[in-house]
């Protein structure tokens, strides 16, 4: 659903802010062929209406320690809202967990963990298995070697694609 207080202008800002959250305001309304107040002015009304949700970084990890990352496929032992929610908040609950998506197919939740080493990665799915989370089988996998980690929504082709 297309947010109809939201023109190509503000696309083009969020499509910039995606890729460097600290440009400077003056370079922004450059790059999107606008005066710098009118750009603020644009900015300040995409953070208050929620489009812009924050800023941040992201981090060499590996060039600071080493990690793996591991996917995990989590089934609920009862289809019911109570143990999905049960897991749900849970699951947050654990630093390590980067990425947490509810699914359909042949398993509930497919999860992004983030360890130290595969004893780490152990002792935290052993946590999850003891607790009350209710889990009737997982699967890990471990990523041998990250090929593309995307934090930048495509926001021009997915709106080209609904007006298809």
């Amino acid at each position: 659903m297309i947010n109809s207080r939201i023109d190509a202008t503000d696309i083009a800002i969020l499509s910039e802010l995606q890729k460097n959250g600290k440009i400077k305001n003056v370079d922004l309304a450059e790059k999107i062929a606008l005066s710098p107040s009118p750009c603020l002015q644009r900015v300040k009304r995409l953070e208050k209406i929620g489009l812009i949700q924050g800023y941040g970084v992201k981090v060499a990890i590996n060039k600071i320690c080493d990690t793996i990352q591991v996917l995990t496929q989590f089934t609920i032992k009862n289809d019911t809202l109570e143990d999905h929610h049960l897991f749900q908040e849970a699951i947050v609950k654990y630093p390590e967990v980067m990425d947490c998506y509810l699914g359909s197919g042949g398993f509930d939740y497919q999860v992004r963990f983030i360890c130290k080493n595969i004893e780490h990665y152990q002792t935290i799915i052993q946590a999850i298995l003891d607790s009350e989370m209710k889990i009737s089988k997982y699967h890990s996998y471990v990523v041998m070697k990250e090929i593309i980690s995307r934090r930048e929504y495509p926001i021009s082709s997915l709106l080209e694609s609904v007006s298809d």
